[in-house]
């Protein structure tokens, strides 16, 4: 987002044939607790036991509502009954997003980013018809977001854009966490593939230092990222790259359909009318 920008920081089921989870079930180990509690072992799946379907990460409902709360405090646990480290209490000056909701509406085709900062201060975010328009920083006007970095920039191909990188061989088995069973996925963070942006930036920095790695650029608080889905929906439950700690919470949306509030639909209106008067070519001579 280039102009003057807000600061922020997102599949059909088939069964997955036993014969691919016996190829990586070797791999499977005992996982350091993404959050910094004391790892509990992620147990391989067995004969008969559930195994991950396709595609890995499902899909949010047609309508859905889900809240991610995030950290950089990886000793705060995700685990209940975990003491919080006291180091976390303390309060940063830096302004940073603690959590963003998402409000789907397929059939409205509008999808609504709310990004809660640690300020106190909450900031929308809208993509409705396709069009994506967020606010300004300090609420200063509403502009049309381009290609530019955005939480919402890939929204459109996937509800969880953060978990592209997911693989059937990052799998390393099944373990209990806050009273569910969730499927354990985790790479090392040099081999985990990097998102767009990502990929641009290490580009830029090989050509400075060919030994570059992502560790060496991202500097990462841990080496494995780990992630875990739901065992019964395949949705994230909780996302732990190094940088940013992530946790899901999936609630029952609202009965009536999303709707934009008017100061969104009025922005749009006017850019699309501007955009039609521009584009309507100036009539010839002799024209009425």
């Amino acid at each position: 987002m280039k102009s003057t920008p807000s600061r922020r920081l997102p599949f059909v089921s088939l069964p997955l044939p036993l014969l691919c989870w016996l190829a990586v079930a070797p791999v499977a180990a005992q996982q350091a607790a993404p959050d910094g509690a004391s790892p509990t072992p992620a147990v391989p799946a067995k004969p008969g036991q559930p195994v991950p379907r396709l595609p890995l990460v499902a899909s949010a409902a047609a309508r859905a509502d889900w809240t991610v709360r995030m950290s950089t405090d990886f000793a705060e646990s995700g685990e209940a009954g975990a003491e919080r480290n006291p180091a976390a209490a303390v309060i940063s000056q830096q302004r940073t997003a603690s959590s963003i909701q998402f409000s789907k509406d397929t059939a409205a085709k509008a999808c609504r980013l709310r990004t809660h900062w640690s300020d106190g201060d909450t900031e929308d975010e809208w993509i409705v018809m396709g069009s994506h328009v967020a606010e300004r920083a300090g609420h200063r006007g509403l502009y049309i977001v381009g290609s530019e970095s955005s939480t919402a920039r890939e929204l459109s191909r996937t509800d969880f854009p953060e978990l592209a990188w997911v693989e059937m061989t990052h799998f390393r088995g099944l373990k209990a966490f806050n009273g569910k069973k969730v499927f354990v996925f985790s790479v090392p963070f040099d081999q985990k593939r990097l998102s767009s942006d990502q990929a641009q930036i290490m580009a830029f920095a090989k050509r400075s230092d060919a030994s570059a790695t992502p560790s060496k650029i991202f500097k990462p608080k841990i080496q494995e990222v780990t992630l875990y889905l739901d065992a019964a929906t395949q949705l994230p439950v909780l996302y732990n790259d190094g940088m940013i700690l992530r946790r899901y919470a999936f609630t029952q949306p609202s009965e009536d359909h999303l709707q934009p509030p008017p100061k969104i639909l009025e922005f749009l209106r006017n850019r699309n009318e501007a955009l039609r008067v521009r584009l309507t070519p100036p009539a010839g001579p002799g024209s009425p």
